[in-house]
């Protein structure tokens, strides 16, 4: 193969690669007047978190309050929920997350404009490590 191809192929790949990396390193948002959903797998037992940092919602209100709304969960003890930041810091309470009812979360140094994410744990005493919960979430005060 001439040095010209092996040059092309080279460029391709990197090209292949970066296209690749930035796929992965993208996530999808809501603005925070609307709810956005995620599923949580396999959530640590003994109080542990999973975090998705995948789906997110655009803070859209100046107000320290967020919403929450499991829609499924199958932890015997439940679940409690948290807003984070891209880089998994917490920026809010971390709140008991009850089947179908909205819950409200007080946020602390939220900005308008900025993604938030979430994160969901299990209860201290909850022995399984296979739960899953499906959330609906806005960083905004929804209710």
């Amino acid at each position: 193969m001439s040095i010209q191809k092996k040059v092309m192929a080279l460029g391709l790949s990197f090209l292949v690669l970066g296209g690749t990396m930035t796929s992965a390193l993208a996530y999808v948002y809501e603005q925070g007047t609307r709810y956005q959903t995620v599923t949580h797998k396999n959530i640590p037992a003994w109080g542990h978190a999973h975090f998705d940092t995948t789906y997110g919602s655009k803070k859209t209100m100046t107000s320290q309050i967020g919403t929450f709304k499991k829609t499924y969960g199958d932890a015997a003890l439940g679940n409690f929920a948290e807003l984070i930041t891209s880089s998994k810091v917490m920026v809010s309470k971390s709140e008991g997350i009850p089947l179908n009812r909205d819950v409200l979360v007080s946020e602390h140094g939220c900005k308008k404009g900025t993604v938030y994410f979430t994160g969901v744990r299990s209860h201290g005493l909850e022995p399984s490590n296979t739960c899953d919960v499906t959330l609906k979430f806005s960083a905004d005060d929804l209710l």
